[in-house]
């Protein structure tokens, strides 16, 4: 596993780098209102055909790096690891029709918008409320979609229902307009952090679909569905190794200009292990979400379990990381500015991508579906049969639903 990049992959990461450092987010304000300019920038700069590479997905990885440690915006960086995703699901889960008709448009910079969380339910698929159901000779979408980014401005859609057209209740990938009648949006959301990343609600109400709108089938729409939202978790996790770097780069020049009894502040140990603490936490994320995008993009059977990992980790390690460089700071950081409006961003990640708890019980489920099964020794006088029985028996042990099967999250 080497996960040194190549020449190739480096002039990207440095290319995306330069372009995040000419629309990083001012160091004064609040952050309100999306940055359309930097997203037109990366459009033309090509970003979005990078994750169409299928002989190097390590390229868009490599940009998408570059450009997270020079922007200065989670939101931001958020909205491009939300629309990178839904390009690669379209890529590798659509007919050659949905390919044609529907990633030039994202690569043309469209916005999309992946709709699973739901009001009261969050991202729980067992739960979920929005239905796909038979209406005539053909199906119809209604529900509500909540805390949806880019919802407000989204021109395409891919929704999660629950479709009961069979006995078993599936779970169906549902493509749909922005402009289709019946779908209705509201405004972006008041939030606490990464207020520059409009979130909002989505409601369909008896919204007509036809075979061509479904990505893939709805018998494989829940491994569909975990894919689409691993690969978004490990994104995440690996925005949030890069978005501490400029402002450790900040606190750096900040605790060597700073002068308590003419002594700079860098010289005290407790400074310095709170920014020692800083570098260790981004490089234990990022080398975690590398590797957790690796193993899903070879397809290994525990990318799942490692997306939710890195997911976890990095979530907490961002958190903590933004605190020390608040306290760093010390009173001139909490003053509205650059690095309040990190901080409070930062706290986004505790629910952006899935909650810890949520995280947790799917490795929990991943562990209980992986663990060998405990067998009971078998007797003389076992009855004829007995060993194929209880071997039947740990199959269905083996093979039951996994709780992660049916959590997912892409905010």
């Amino acid at each position: 596993m080497d996960f040194a990049y190549t020449e190739r992959q480096l002039r990207q990461n440095r290319r995306y780098r330069d372009l995040g450092l000419r629309h990083a987010r001012a160091g004064s304000g609040d952050g309100n209102g999306f940055d359309w300019q930097a997203w037109h920038a990366v459009t033309n700069a090509g970003i979005w055909r990078l994750p169409l590479l299928e002989h190097d997905p390590f390229e868009f990885i490599a940009a998408f790096e570059g450009l997270c440690c020079a922007m200065r915006s989670i939101g931001f960086a958020m909205a491009v690891a939300n629309q990178a995703t839904l390009i690669d699901a379209i890529q590798s889960l659509g007919t050659p029709e949905q390919r044609a008709a529907l990633l030039p448009r994202l690569v043309g910079g469209e916005p999309g918008a992946t709709a699973i969380s739901e009001s009261g339910t969050g991202s729980e698929i067992r739960a979920l409320q929005t239905r796909l159901s038979v209406d005539g000779d053909g199906l119809r979408l209604d529900g509500h979609k909540y805390n949806i980014s880019l919802a407000p401005h989204a021109s395409l859609m891919l929704v999660a229902a629950r479709y009961e057209a069979d006995a078993k209740p599936q779970t169906a990938m549902v493509l749909i307009d922005g402009a289709m009648a019946g779908v209705a949006r509201s405004a972006p959301q008041v939030t606490l952090g990464v207020r520059d990343l409009p979130i909002g609600e989505l409601r369909f109400d008896a919204v007509r679909i036809d075979a061509a709108h479904l990505l893939g089938s709805p018998r494989d729409g829940l491994h569909a569905l975990m894919r689409i939202a691993s690969m978004n978790r490990a994104y995440f996790a690996l925005m949030c190794a890069n978005v501490v770097e400029p402002f450790l780069a900040d606190a750096l020049r900040h605790a060597a200009a700073r002068r308590i009894l003419g002594v700079a502040i860098d010289t005290h140990q407790h400074v310095q292990r709170r920014l020692v603490d800083v570098r260790m936490r981004a490089q234990r994320s990022r080398w975690m979400a590398l590797a957790s995008l690796d193993e899903l993009l070879r397809d290994r059977a525990q990318a799942l379990e490692s997306c939710s990992i890195a997911k976890i980790v990095a979530a907490q390690d961002l958190t903590q990381s933004a605190l020390d460089l608040l306290a760093i700071h010390g009173s001139d950081g909490y003053r509205s500015g650059a690095l309040s409006t990190f901080v409070a961003d930062a706290l986004a990640m505790i629910s952006a991508g899935g909650t810890e708890e949520m995280h947790r019980k799917n490795v929990f489920a991943q562990m209980q579906r992986n663990r060998e099964p405990e067998r009971a020794p078998v007797t003389q006088d076992a009855r004829p049969g007995a060993d194929a029985t209880e071997k039947a028996a740990d199959r269905g042990m083996l093979d039951r639903p996994s709780q992660a099967s049916v959590s997912a999250d892409v905010a």
